[in-house]
């Protein structure tokens, strides 16, 4: 049965943060985004310099994303069938392969962009199965008290190499060459695919057997519609995504249209908003945060992130601006980080590969709608008035989670005191 299977892991999991199997998949996490950032940046310029074409570039950088939307929801299914390990050291593994084929492309003189593309596809579909499997693993490596600082190191690292990446690409790009980067990318993955191999995951077999795909993946969007609480959440962050892709698709337009703010001023506005997250990231992997007080927590600094952002485009000094959007970002960043160890421990193991690649589909899919719809709103209206119109909106949406009692009771869920059938029948939510 899962429930005594999950004793043994219980017993069997190092009471330590930092133990050897979380360590080794933060290290490489730390290792492959570094590469990542330092190829996104190659790769824009590398698509500039070939094509002139600033259209062709979207859709060359869209292509790892749409496989991931698209994927998503079923390969948490998959997710969830097959041994975890095996999924996170192939998909490293084939978007190692991936980016060497690059490399090697670029430095034989005949790399094209359909080839790039073709790529592009390949690892996006990979990041979509070893996404929700990294997820899923998480809580199996780490006690469950320390999820939060654990969530925060992992992503500490993606936020810091993407600022390192960030302000040192253009430099290393005009010194090595975008396919000595591409090469860098391609051999950060094979490290951390090789590192991988000695990452012990233990495996649960499941309550239920000979499902179909199908029932499984209905499986999984029954268990979401259990908890209220778990769908309010779900239901602010897709409008926030929504809203905020309306920002990131606007603040350029609005900096390169002001004379006081500029292109400069808005590369360093964009390190501010990295840094914010960073600190944030750091401060929560040093300290612990009572389970009975997340709830308190998430929606201060969820109300504290769209009210500084609001306040920081309604702001006339650059200074002002990289104030509040840091403020916002770190706030952000908390926030997030609550939302997700809270959907680590709710959801039982044998089903947190299905329910995370739903919960992500349906929180990040949204986001390219706000992005074409803001660039539309953008051809009439000045692109502050749109962005001041959105995160005012987004500070109408925050408050009324404070009246959702089932909100509460999922983010304060501790599972060595509750167990999910009490959450479920205090909220009288019906099998």
């Amino acid at each position: 049965m899962i429930e005594n299977n999950l004793e043994k892991i219980k017993e069997g999991r190092c009471n330590k943060l930092w133990n050897k199997n979380f360590f080794l998949l933060w290290q490489g996490q730390l290792v492959s985004c570094l590469g990542d950032a330092l190829y996104s940046i190659a790769l824009g310029f590398w698509v500039l310099e070939k094509t002139g074409s600033s259209g062709i570039m979207g859709v060359v950088m869209a292509s790892i994303t749409i496989p991931r939307i698209i994927l998503g929801p079923f390969a948490g299914v998959i997710v969830d069938r097959f041994d975890r390990k095996k999924i996170i050291l192939l998909g490293d593994f084939i978007r190692g392969l991936g980016m060497i084929f690059v490399a090697y492309g670029a430095f034989q003189g005949f790399l094209e962009v359909w080839m790039v593309l073709v790529v592009g596809i390949i690892c996006g579909a990979s990041s979509a199965f070893f996404n929700p499997s990294v997820m899923s693993v998480m809580p199996d490596i780490v006690p469950t008290d320390k999820l939060i600082q654990a969530n925060s190191a992992y992503q500490m690292a993606t936020s810091t190499t993407n600022l390192i990446g960030s302000m040192s690409g253009g430099f290393l790009f005009s010194i090595l060459g975008a396919p000595v980067m591409f090469l860098i990318n391609g051999v950060s993955y094979l490290i951390s695919s090789f590192t991988e191999v000695f990452i012990s995951v233990p495996k649960v077999k499941h309550d239920k057997k000979h499902l179909t795909l199908k029932e499984d993946f209905v499986d999984g969007f029954k268990f979401i519609a259990k908890l209220k609480g778990l769908l309010a959440l779900i239901g602010v962050a897709t409008i926030l995504n929504f809203l905020f892709g309306i920002f990131s698709v606007l603040l350029m337009p609005w900096f390169s249209q002001e004379a006081s703010l500029g292109v400069v001023k808005y590369g360093i506005m964009s390190g501010v908003n990295s840094f914010g997250m960073v600190c944030s990231m750091l401060l929560l992997s040093l300290i612990k945060i009572k389970t009975n007080k997340k709830f308190i927590i998430y929606v201060t600094t969820l109300f504290g992130s769209v009210s500084s952002a609001f306040l920081g485009t309604l702001s006339n000094n650059f200074y002002g601006i990289c104030i509040f959007y840091f403020l916002c970002f770190g706030f952000m960043a908390i926030s997030n980080t609550i939302t997700n160890s809270t959907i680590q421990i709710i959801v039982p193991q044998n089903m947190r590969g299905k329910v995370n690649s739903l919960l992500v589909t349906a929180c990040t899919s949204i986001q390219p709608l706000g992005i074409l719809f803001g660039g539309l709103l953008g051809d009439y209206f000045h692109p502050r008035n749109i962005i001041l119109v959105a995160f005012a909106i987004s500070i109408v949406l925050v408050p009324p989670l404070f009246l959702f009692k089932s909100t509460k009771k999922v983010l304060n869920y501790d599972p060595d005191k509750n167990t999910l059938d009490e959450i479920q029948s205090s909220l009288k939510i019906k099998e």
